[in-house]
Protein backbone atom coordinates (compact mmCIF):
# COMPACT_ATOMS: atom_id res chain seq x y z
CA UNK A 1 0.00 0.00 0.00
CA UNK A 2 2.57 2.53 0.98
CA UNK A 3 3.80 2.28 -2.85
CA UNK A 4 0.88 4.14 -3.89
CA UNK A 5 1.28 7.53 -1.80
CA UNK A 6 4.07 10.36 -1.55
CA UNK A 7 5.98 10.64 1.48
CA UNK A 8 3.84 13.83 2.37
CA UNK A 9 1.05 11.99 1.86
CA UNK A 10 1.88 9.13 4.12
CA UNK A 11 3.22 11.59 6.87
CA UNK A 12 -0.32 12.52 6.48
CA UNK A 13 -1.97 9.60 6.76
CA UNK A 14 0.21 8.50 10.15
CA UNK A 15 1.56 11.45 11.98
CA UNK A 16 -1.13 10.66 15.08
CA UNK A 17 0.83 7.03 15.26
CA UNK A 18 2.98 6.44 18.21
CA UNK A 19 6.27 6.25 16.55
CA UNK A 20 5.60 9.34 14.48
CA UNK A 21 7.56 12.27 14.64
CA UNK A 22 4.30 14.34 14.73
CA UNK A 23 2.52 12.67 17.24
CA UNK A 24 2.27 15.24 19.52
CA UNK A 25 0.46 17.33 17.33
CA UNK A 26 -3.38 18.14 18.15
CA UNK A 27 -4.69 18.97 15.06
CA UNK A 28 -3.41 18.61 11.17
CA UNK A 29 -4.53 20.98 8.54
CA UNK A 30 -3.46 20.02 4.85
CA UNK A 31 -3.61 22.86 1.96
CA UNK A 32 -2.60 23.37 -1.28
CA UNK A 33 -3.40 22.93 -4.68
CA UNK A 34 -6.38 20.96 -6.41
CA UNK A 35 -5.76 17.02 -7.20
CA UNK A 36 -2.92 17.00 -4.76
CA UNK A 37 -4.05 13.67 -2.87
CA UNK A 38 -4.17 15.36 0.32
CA UNK A 39 -7.79 14.80 0.96
CA UNK A 40 -7.46 10.57 0.37
CA UNK A 41 -4.51 10.48 1.88
CA UNK A 42 -6.09 12.76 5.43
CA UNK A 43 -9.61 10.76 5.20
CA UNK A 44 -7.78 7.08 5.62
CA UNK A 45 -5.40 8.69 7.90
CA UNK A 46 -8.60 10.11 9.90
CA UNK A 47 -10.24 6.70 9.54
CA UNK A 48 -7.39 4.60 10.62
CA UNK A 49 -7.06 7.01 13.48
CA UNK A 50 -10.15 6.57 14.75
CA UNK A 51 -10.51 2.90 14.28
CA UNK A 52 -7.24 2.22 16.14
CA UNK A 53 -7.67 4.24 19.05
CA UNK A 54 -11.32 4.49 20.10
CA UNK A 55 -14.40 2.31 20.21
CA UNK A 56 -17.66 3.16 20.77
CA UNK A 57 -17.63 6.79 20.13
CA UNK A 58 -18.32 9.50 17.66
CA UNK A 59 -16.60 11.35 15.04
CA UNK A 60 -17.93 13.91 12.27
CA UNK A 61 -17.14 14.44 9.02
CA UNK A 62 -18.12 17.94 7.45
CA UNK A 63 -18.10 19.37 4.06
CA UNK A 64 -20.02 22.35 2.86
CA UNK A 65 -22.88 20.47 2.50
CA UNK A 66 -23.50 16.57 3.56
CA UNK A 67 -23.88 15.71 -0.58
CA UNK A 68 -20.45 17.18 -1.12
CA UNK A 69 -18.81 15.10 1.80
CA UNK A 70 -20.51 12.48 0.43
CA UNK A 71 -19.08 12.61 -3.15
CA UNK A 72 -15.61 14.49 -2.21
CA UNK A 73 -14.95 12.10 0.96
CA UNK A 74 -16.91 8.61 1.48
CA UNK A 75 -17.23 7.23 -1.69
CA UNK A 76 -13.73 8.06 -2.60
CA UNK A 77 -12.53 6.19 0.89
CA UNK A 78 -15.15 3.33 0.86
CA UNK A 79 -13.67 0.95 -1.86
CA UNK A 80 -10.23 1.85 0.60
CA UNK A 81 -11.49 1.26 3.66
CA UNK A 82 -13.45 -2.04 2.64
CA UNK A 83 -10.09 -3.14 1.08
CA UNK A 84 -8.30 -2.60 4.76
CA UNK A 85 -10.95 -4.71 5.89
CA UNK A 86 -13.18 -2.27 7.58
CA UNK A 87 -17.12 -3.17 7.60
CA UNK A 88 -18.64 0.02 6.73
CA UNK A 89 -22.76 0.30 7.13
CA UNK A 90 -24.05 3.31 5.40
CA UNK A 91 -27.40 4.63 7.39
CA UNK A 92 -28.14 7.59 4.19
CA UNK A 93 -31.25 8.30 6.16
CA UNK A 94 -29.84 9.07 9.65
CA UNK A 95 -27.01 10.46 7.31
CA UNK A 96 -23.98 8.41 9.43
CA UNK A 97 -21.67 5.78 8.73
CA UNK A 98 -20.97 2.77 11.25
CA UNK A 99 -17.70 1.96 11.01
CA UNK A 100 -16.69 -2.05 12.04
CA UNK A 101 -12.53 -2.58 12.55
CA UNK A 102 -11.89 -5.80 14.42
CA UNK A 103 -13.37 -5.77 17.40
CA UNK A 104 -13.71 -1.93 17.59
CA UNK A 105 -17.00 -0.02 16.05
CA UNK A 106 -17.47 3.74 16.13
CA UNK A 107 -19.90 6.14 14.15
CA UNK A 108 -19.36 9.07 11.39
CA UNK A 109 -21.96 11.26 11.24
CA UNK A 110 -22.32 13.84 8.01
CA UNK A 111 -22.72 17.58 8.38
CA UNK A 112 -22.82 20.17 5.81
CA UNK A 113 -21.58 23.51 7.03
CA UNK A 114 -23.29 25.37 4.41
CA UNK A 115 -24.78 29.28 6.73
CA UNK A 116 -24.29 30.63 9.99
CA UNK A 117 -27.59 28.30 10.91
CA UNK A 118 -25.59 25.34 10.46
CA UNK A 119 -24.01 25.33 13.61
CA UNK A 120 -26.95 24.21 15.45
CA UNK A 121 -26.91 20.71 13.71
CA UNK A 122 -23.78 19.92 15.46
CA UNK A 123 -24.10 21.64 18.87
CA UNK A 124 -24.76 19.54 21.28
CA UNK A 125 -23.21 16.27 20.18
CA UNK A 126 -19.63 14.63 21.88
CA UNK A 127 -17.34 13.71 19.41
CA UNK A 128 -13.62 12.40 18.93
CA UNK A 129 -12.93 14.04 15.93
CA UNK A 130 -13.96 15.97 13.72
CA UNK A 131 -12.72 15.91 9.53
CA UNK A 132 -13.52 19.28 7.80
CA UNK A 133 -12.67 18.98 4.66
CA UNK A 134 -12.94 22.26 2.42
CA UNK A 135 -12.48 24.33 5.55
CA UNK A 136 -12.34 27.32 4.01
CA UNK A 137 -16.21 27.21 2.61
CA UNK A 138 -17.76 26.71 6.27
CA UNK A 139 -18.77 29.82 8.25
CA UNK A 140 -16.68 30.26 10.74
CA UNK A 141 -19.47 29.55 13.90
CA UNK A 142 -20.15 25.74 12.24
CA UNK A 143 -16.42 25.36 12.26
CA UNK A 144 -15.64 26.60 15.93
CA UNK A 145 -18.79 24.43 17.42
CA UNK A 146 -17.15 21.33 15.33
CA UNK A 147 -13.88 22.10 17.09
CA UNK A 148 -15.76 22.88 20.69
CA UNK A 149 -17.78 19.13 20.31
CA UNK A 150 -14.26 17.68 20.80
CA UNK A 151 -13.83 16.61 24.42
CA UNK A 152 -13.55 12.99 24.64
CA UNK A 153 -9.63 12.41 26.08
CA UNK A 154 -7.35 11.84 22.49
CA UNK A 155 -9.68 13.91 20.63
CA UNK A 156 -8.14 15.36 17.22
CA UNK A 157 -9.07 18.22 14.38
CA UNK A 158 -8.42 17.29 11.30
CA UNK A 159 -8.96 20.31 8.52
CA UNK A 160 -8.55 20.49 4.54
CA UNK A 161 -8.82 23.47 2.60
CA UNK A 162 -7.28 25.20 -1.08
CA UNK A 163 -5.40 28.39 -0.95
CA UNK A 164 -7.47 31.06 0.26
CA UNK A 165 -6.91 35.00 0.32
CA UNK A 166 -3.85 35.79 3.09
CA UNK A 167 -7.34 37.60 4.95
CA UNK A 168 -9.59 34.67 5.37
CA UNK A 169 -9.89 33.63 9.05
CA UNK A 170 -8.58 30.47 8.68
CA UNK A 171 -5.59 31.16 7.57
CA UNK A 172 -4.80 34.35 9.78
CA UNK A 173 -5.83 31.99 13.12
CA UNK A 174 -4.53 27.98 12.19
CA UNK A 175 -2.55 28.71 9.78
CA UNK A 176 -0.56 31.37 10.69
CA UNK A 177 -0.81 30.30 14.08
CA UNK A 178 -0.37 26.31 13.78
CA UNK A 179 2.57 26.57 16.14
CA UNK A 180 0.30 28.29 18.66
CA UNK A 181 -3.02 25.85 18.73
CA UNK A 182 -0.05 22.90 18.52
CA UNK A 183 -1.28 22.18 14.78
CA UNK A 184 0.69 20.47 11.84
CA UNK A 185 0.71 22.29 9.27
CA UNK A 186 1.47 20.57 5.50
CA UNK A 187 1.37 22.31 2.32
CA UNK A 188 0.91 19.59 -1.00
CA UNK A 189 1.25 19.69 -4.20
CA UNK A 190 0.66 18.37 -7.37
CA UNK A 191 4.04 16.53 -7.34
CA UNK A 192 2.73 15.07 -3.87
CA UNK A 193 0.28 12.78 -5.76
CA UNK A 194 1.87 10.30 -7.54
CA UNK A 195 -1.51 8.81 -8.86
CA UNK A 196 -1.62 11.68 -11.01
CA UNK A 197 0.38 10.79 -14.71
CA UNK A 198 2.76 13.51 -16.26
CA UNK A 199 0.63 14.67 -19.00
CA UNK A 200 -2.49 14.58 -16.61
CA UNK A 201 -0.38 17.40 -14.35
CA UNK A 202 0.99 19.09 -16.67
CA UNK A 203 -2.67 19.92 -18.04
CA UNK A 204 -3.66 20.97 -14.36
CA UNK A 205 -0.62 23.04 -14.00
CA UNK A 206 -1.43 24.69 -17.15
CA UNK A 207 -5.13 25.16 -15.67
CA UNK A 208 -4.22 26.45 -12.43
Amino acid sequence: MTASFSKKQLRAMTWWMPKSRDKGFDALVCDGAVRSGKTLAMGLGFFLWAMSCFSGRRFALCGKTRGGVRRNVVEELLPWLRRLGMTVSDHRAAQVLTVRFGRQENEFYLFGGKDEGSAALIQGMTLAGVFLDEVVLMPRSFVEQACARCSVEGSRLWFSCNPEGPQHWFYQEWILQAEKRNCLHLQFTMQDNPSLSKTVRRRYERLY
